[in-house]
């Protein structure tokens, strides 16, 4: 079935993606020449010439790009990942040499630092100066590519956000090495970092998977809550293509949990036990990390509405309904939950008048085809009967009442 799967994801994502990657020759001072990359263009690039793509670097151009693309556009379909500017770099005739290094130290190599130097000062602005990209940028890599891309986190300040390595061929110097980049010291860094591992015991030799694991023990037991690190292991795949198909979901689980709607677990954690202003606050504080972090200038869902909804209506007597309506008005002023809110903050005061005015507001916005329509008008025969019933209870207020548009009558003559 992993088989398959991974079969099945490179025919879809090479069938119906191709019409949406353009090959692009970038010129090099550092490769004394240029490179050929393959640049997927997501969704919707033409249309909303606002908008900002995260850009996800891919050290091949071949299948693990086509993997990567594929599953860029299923998560950005089901709204668990923002749209993706994906970049692959041909490396057919240069691999070895672009990601060499030396063993004995696991530094860098002449040729691997000009290839490092090229992704960093020449791909990278070439990207920013030509499309939409947002500051959040991926790096990913297989094998010897995906040690080479560890190179980027002893930079003072990393410049990718998330780094997916799969089944990574680490060096023997490779653990002091990284130890000697500090990493904690990302903490004081005022972003937020990424690092995907993946491997299988079965498929690496015992050397190199006692590599993984110290590796693994080192770096998770940094302290940073900026810094989030997941060294995976799949003991059950039938084989190592189906870890490498299986790394990029798992690691998009990870790196994009902030953008997905606020889920079951999250909100068991962080949400429940909130006051209604609280919630309010959570929801929007989240929507201005998922911008701060991504580039995403996305709209609050109502989905997350509809989560906090019931801890607003039931707490603290519906006090802070008006708030929550105002804020859907803001994020939604054509949709009648706005309304709706408000007039429930007053049906709940018992001013049935201006429930009744918003009730009807909320009504006049929904769309007659809506099946919820008939059950929503509900709300306005209510308010009306308490009004009825209110000035049943105070026939004086009645009496009063007519007695002014009486009196505004006779001043109008």
């Amino acid at each position: 079935m992993k088989q398959l799967y991974l079969l099945f994801t490179v025919l879809i994502s090479t069938n119906l993606f191709s019409q949406k990657i353009i090959s692009q020759k970038v010129n090099s001072e550092e490769l004394s020449g240029s490179r050929n990359v393959k640049i997927y263009i997501p969704q919707g690039y033409d249309v909303d010439e606002t908008t900002n793509y995260p850009l996800a670097i891919v050290l091949g151009d071949e299948y693990l790009f086509d993997l990567y693309v594929g599953n860029a556009k299923l998560y950005a379909n089901v709204d668990k990942a923002p749209r993706q500017i994906v970049v692959g770099i041909d490396m057919k005739n240069t691999y070895g040499k672009d990601i060499s290094i030396i063993p004995a130290n696991n530094a860098l190599t002449t040729s691997g630092a000009h290839f490092f130097n090229f992704i960093k000062h020449e791909l990278i602005p070439f990207m920013e100066g030509n499309f939409r990209t947002s500051p959040f940028m991926t790096i990913v890599g297989e094998g010897k590519a995906a040690n080479f891309l560890t190179h980027y986190l002893k930079d003072e300040q990393p410049i990718f956000n998330s780094l997916i390595c799969i089944t990574p061929e680490f060096p023997q110097f490779a653990p002091a090495i990284l130890e000697s980049y500090s990493l904690s010291r990302l903490g004081s860094i005022d972003n937020t970092y990424f690092l995907y591992t993946s491997n299988n015991k079965k498929y690496i030799d015992s050397k190199q998977y006692n590599l993984f694991s110290e590796i693994k023990t080192l770096l998770t037991s940094y302290e940073a809550k900026n810094l989030h690190i997941n060294f995976d292991e799949f003991p059950n795949a039938p084989n190592h293509l189906a870890v490498i198909a299986e790394t990029i979901p798992r690691a998009f689980n990870q790196m994009f949990a902030l953008y997905s709607k606020i889920t079951k677990e999250e909100f068991e954690a962080n949400v429940k036990d909130l006051a209604p202003l609280d919630a309010i606050k959570y929801v929007e504080k989240k929507y201005l990390d998922i911008q701060y972090l991504y580039g995403s200038n996305l709209n609050v869902r109502l989905d997350d509405i509809f989560v906090i909804e019931d801890i607003v209506i039931d707490r603290q007597d519906g006090d802070y309904l008006r708030v929550l309506g105002d804020f859907v008005m803001i994020k939604y002023p054509d949709s009648h939950m706005g309304d709706f809110y408000i007039g429930k903050y007053y049906e709940l005061g018992k001013e049935y008048e201006k429930a009744d005015f918003y009730y009807k507001a909320a009504y006049g916005k929904m769309d007659p085809s809506n099946p919820n329509a008939d059950a929503f008008y509900e709300n306005i025969k209510r308010v009306n009967d308490l009004m009825k019933t209110e000035k049943k209870e105070n026939p004086t207020e009645e009496i009063n009442e007519n007695q002014n548009e009486e009196q505004q009558e006779e001043g109008q003559e």
